[in-house]
């Protein structure tokens, strides 16, 4: 289900804001240790092979192996994983 979430989040974040082709939009998601920041994980790593640059903020990490699996994998498609807000974050 955590799949099938995180692809829904990616795919109604690409119908309402679509890679321009010129440069990549940047995306931050904030996400927490539970099944919900789970979702957001996921969504992180589609939202990135879609095209966008995707910053995750994830300062409570599981340790349980799902979600470090999760990390990996994020990580290998190039999402960024901070413990703490980027000090350049904006609204908007």
């Amino acid at each position: 289900l955590m799949e099938l979430a995180g692809l829904a989040v990616a795919e109604a974040v690409y119908a309402v804001a679509p890679p321009n082709g010129k440069e990549r939009k940047k995306i931050l998601l904030v996400c927490g240790p539970g099944n919900n920041g789970g979702d957001g994980l996921v969504a992180a790593r589609h939202l990135t092979l879609f095209g966008y640059d995707c910053t995750v903020v994830y300062p409570k990490q599981s340790k349980k192996q799902h979600f470090v699996n999760l990390v990996k994998q994020m990580v290998d498609v190039g999402v960024k994983v901070l413990e703490d807000m980027p000090s350049d974050a904006k609204e908007g």
